[in-house]
C-alpha cells in the first residue's frame, strides 16, 4: 500500500487574514517613508518672468523651492512678498518649465502673514553660568533653568563648564531662532547705558 501525499489546503478564512496582513504592512510601511521623508520650510514667496512666469518659495534656509500641490493649497500663496511656514516633500525626478529651485509637493500650510515677523529683541542683564551641548553650541543657563543660546561663542576666557557670567546682553526671544530650542538667543555684548549728567548752572556774573 502506497502512502498518500500530504496535501495542505489553506482555508479561505486564513487567505483572506495572510493577503489582509500583508497589504496592512505595506500600506503603513508606505506611509511611514512619506512622513519620513517631509520636512518643514519656510520663506518668502516670488515671481519670476522666467519663460512666460513660475512663482517659487525662496527659502530661509538659502535654497528655492517650485511649490506643486492641489490648487485649493498652492493659490492661496501666489502673491507677491508673503511669508510662508509649510510642511512639503521632495518630488523624486521632478521637471518644471522654469527649472529655478528644488521641486516639492506641498503637504500642509502652517501659517500665512503679509508682512514679516518683528521677532522681540531684549535688552538683559543674564546671570548664569556656561555650558556646551554635544553638537557644539554655548548657552548660558539661568538659576531657574532658562537657556539662551550664544550666536557667537563667548569669549574665550568663558569657554569652560561652568564659567559664571554676569552681563547685559541683547536677547532675540524667538525659540524657532535658536539651535537647540532653548529659550532665546545672545545676540551680543550690550553697552551698559550711560549715567545722565546733571545740567550745570550757567555762570551769571551779577
Amino acid at each position: 500500500m502506497k502512502d498518500e501525499p500530504l496535501i495542505f489546503r489553506a482555508s479561505p478564512l486564513l487567505s483572506f487574514r495572510f493577503v489582509f496582513a500583508v497589504a496592512f504592512t505595506l500600506f503603513f510601511s508606505s506611509n511611514s517613508t512619506v512622513r519620513a521623508q517631509s520636512f518643514p520650510v519656510s520663506g518668502v514667496m516670488q515671481h519670476s518672468t522666467l519663460e512666460g512666469g513660475c512663482w517659487y518659495l525662496s527659502g530661509n534656509d538659502g535654497k528655492q523651492y517650485e511649490l506643486i500641490g492641489d490648487s485649493a493649497t498652492i493659490g492661496p500663496l501666489l502673491f507677491q512678498g508673503i511669508f510662508v511656514d509649510m510642511t512639503v516633500e521632495p518630488v523624486k525626478g521632478g521637471a518644471s518649465v522654469c527649472m529655478i529651485g528644488e521641486i516639492v509637493r506641498v503637504i500642509r500650510v502652517e501659517t500665512v502673514h503679509r508682512q514679516p515677523v518683528d521677532l522681540p529683541i531684549n535688552f538683559m542683564i543674564l546671570d548664569g553660568t556656561v555650558h556646551r551641548t554635544k553638537t557644539g553650541v554655548w548657552y548660558l543657563r539661568m538659576a531657574d533653568g532658562t537657556q539662551y543660546e550664544f550666536q557667537v561663542p563667548p569669549a574665550k576666557k568663558h569657554r569652560h563648564t561652568g564659567t559664571r557670567i554676569h552681563a547685559r546682553y541683547r536677547v532675540l526671544m524667538d525659540k524657532k531662532s535658536t539651535k537647540e530650542r532653548m529659550d532665546g538667543v545672545i545676540l551680543s555684548d550690550a553697552p551698559s547705558p550711560k549715567p545722565r549728567m546733571a545740567p550745570g548752572k550757567k555762570y551769571n556774573p551779577q
